[in-house]
Order: C-alpha cells, then sequence, then structure tokens
C-alpha cells in the first residue's frame, strides 16, 4: 500500500516537471527563428527549402502519384528538366515541412486580423511558396520534432533507470547548445534523431515485455 502511494505521489510531480523541461526547450528551439531574415546561412537548409520544398505538391491524380517521374512529390526528380537530383534527406521530414508551410499560409489572414506585425503576417502569407518562408515553416516542423526528442529520451531513460533520471536525461538534452542550434534550421539531423530515439525505446520496451 505505501508503494502504491509513493508511486501516485511520485507521478504527480514527475509529469509536471516534465512539461516544464519540454516547455522551455521548445521555447528554447523556436526563440527567433527568423533569425537571419531570410539569407540562408545553412546551405543544406537553402537547398532544402529553396530548391525541394518549392517543388512539393500534391499530384493531380493517381497516375502522377504512382509514377516518380511525374509525382510532384518526388524530390529526386526535376520535371521541368526531367532529370534526376541528388535529394539525400530522408522524404518525411521535408512533407512535414511543405505541409506545415500550407499550413502556416493559410492561416496568414487569421494572423493579421489578430494584428501581428507585418513583417509576420507577409511571412506567413509565403510560407506556401516562397523559400524564406517555407525555411522558417521548416523550422518550426524541426523545432516541434526536437522537442518530441525530450520526451523520447525521458521515456527511454526512465524505462531503464527510473523516473529521476529520465527527468535529468530530458533536462540534459532541453538545454543542449547544440541541440538547441540545430532545431533552428531546417535540417534533418534533428529529425533523424527523433526516429532513432524513438526506435531505441521501442526496442527497449520491446525486450522489457
Amino acid at each position: 500500500m505505501a508503494n502504491s502511494q509513493d508511486s501516485l505521489s511520485q507521478r504527480r510531480w514527475v509529469i509536471p516537471v516534465l512539461l516544464l523541461i519540454m516547455l522551455a526547450g521548445l521555447v528554447l528551439r523556436t526563440w527567433n527563428v527568423n533569425f537571419d531574415r531570410g539569407i540562408g546561412s545553412h546551405p543544406d537548409e537553402r537547398s532544402t527549402a529553396c530548391f525541394y520544398a518549392t517543388t512539393i505538391a500534391l499530384p493531380d491524380s493517381w497516375e502522377a502519384l504512382r509514377d516518380p517521374r511525374q509525382s510532384p512529390l518526388n524530390p529526386l526528380w526535376d520535371q521541368a528538366r526531367q532529370e534526376r537530383r541528388s535529394f539525400t534527406y530522408g522524404h518525411f521530414p521535408l512533407y512535414l515541412g511543405v505541409a506545415a508551410g500550407e499550413l502556416t499560409q493559410r492561416l496568414a489572414p487569421l494572423a493579421q486580423q489578430l494584428g501581428l506585425p507585418e513583417e509576420t503576417t507577409a511571412l506567413m502569407a509565403r510560407a506556401g511558396s516562397a523559400c524564406d518562408g517555407i525555411t522558417v515553416a521548416g523550422r518550426l516542423t524541426i523545432a516541434l520534432l526536437d522537442t518530441v526528442t525530450i520526451l523520447f529520451l525521458f521515456l527511454l531513460t526512465s524505462a531503464i533507470f527510473g523516473a529521476g533520471a529520465g527527468l535529468l536525461a530530458a533536462a540534459f538534452y532541453a538545454f543542449a547548445a547544440q541541440a538547441i542550434q540545430l532545431s533552428h534550421f531546417f535540417a534533418m539531423d534533428p529529425a533523424s534523431t527523433t526516429f532513432t530515439v524513438m526506435a531505441v525505446w521501442g526496442g527497449v520496451r520491446m525486450v522489457q515485455h
């Protein structure tokens, strides 16, 4: 009975602390997300946002979807030039970034009505098509994925060493300078980290159960 009460008491403070850590991590990863004002200071990000993301769209038909040389979802093929392209990253984060850009663009009129700064609403209005707008939408996507990494680091460490160690691991990663820096770019490294940690956590749980 005492062990059950201790476990319940522990849960009451673990979850709020974890949420605070994740919130702090999210704020640090989205703070001043448009820091370079469209300069494109990261070469991989500039390539992803300007040369690949701007060409991604939903196909007009099932036939186009099934044909890699017709589908606008295929970043490996240049439809305009009809030649192969060397996109060397995972497709899923690219699709998420493009979808975030489309959503951000649709929210631009609402942001304008709410009185957001003109520079912000103008950037949102071109987030679905222009390079600099897609870049910021992609950065926000990567920041969210890296915040998910904080959660799964907690789950992974807790499964092995307990909730206290899980919170410590989550906090270390939430405030890690390199993780914060990489999350400020529409690059695929943080996204890869997210799914790697999820896979390791799944493997641990499989062994345990």
